[in-house]
């Protein structure tokens, strides 16, 4: 597990141990939206293992003041898209290709949010939040990251390397972080779902056979979704699609910002 706070990584570290009677469960230290920091835990975990099976992508922030990562980059993009799914595959593919290698379908899960519907992807000015003339929503930075998950997963998928990914979407689950971004409106959510029950469709994902998932796709409760959906029904439509050209762009935009 990579995880900012070694108290809170240490207490979920012991209650899965305890409740699964399984010691291998290790901790890595690293903001994810600190890209160096998060190199550092690579390389660490990098001197342990020789490959990975399956990397889950879940960590996050929902912010209602802008933050700064130490390199000047928004705290929601750097976290959930840049450095915490990006940045964080990138690192790991030489591990990733050699369980690949091995036969074991390797495959990589970004938890993104029914909340990207609510937008389609904007400019890379608008999503990493340097636009000038931008006023800063929180919410609104949350689902352009999210979007970038889906649009992310797809591309990498293009690449046939015998990795698989994909987007996950856990439904309105009732967690600390929709308490600290919402507080007493989170009831406009309701009916929520409990934390089993919103990872139990990704958990679905770690394992399931490689030729009953869909490379690129987005899940709900183990079944893929579309990716686009809009007007007052939510029907699929096109207003959230992007261009390749957009998305070719965006794709090197982000190998750009991770210095690759």
């Amino acid at each position: 597990m990579i995880c900012r706070s070694r108290e809170r990584a240490e207490k979920a570290r012991d209650e899965i141990i305890e409740s699964t009677s399984n010691p291998n469960v290790k901790i890595l230290l690293a903001d994810v939206g600190e890209l160096s920091q998060l190199k550092l835990a690579v390389e660490e975990l990098q001197s342990k293992e020789t490959k990975v099976d399956c990397l889950v992508c879940n960590a996050g922030k929902l912010l209602n003041e802008k933050q700064l990562s130490s390199d000047g980059k928004e705290a929601t993009f750097a976290s959930h898209l840049l450095g915490g799914s990006y940045f964080l595959t990138k690192l790991l593919m030489p591990q990733l290709k050699a369980s690949a290698k091995e036969g074991q379908d390797p495959r990589v899960i970004f938890v993104t949010s029914g909340g990207m519907y609510a937008t389609k992807f904007p400019s890379w000015e608008v999503l990493t939040s340097t636009d000038e003339g931008q006023t800063y929503d929180g919410t609104m930075a949350y689902s352009y990251a999210k979007r970038g998950q889906v649009i992310l997963a797809g591309e990498l998928a293009k690449k046939n390397d015998g990795i698989q990914y994909m987007t996950a979407h856990p439904g309105w689950s009732d967690t600390q972080a929709l308490d600290d971004a919402f507080g007493d409106d989170k009831k406009y959510f309701a009916p929520l779902r409990t934390n089993w029950e919103g990872a139990e469709g990704i958990s679905w994902l770690f394992g399931a056979p490689a030729a009953k998932l869909l490379n690129g796709g987005f899940y709900l409760d183990r079944k893929p979704e579309s990716k686009h959906m809009a007007g007052p029904f939510m029907t699929e439509g096109s207003f959230t699609k992007s261009s390749e050209k957009k998305v070719n762009i965006f794709m090197e935009q982000m190998k750009e910002a991770c210095g690759l």
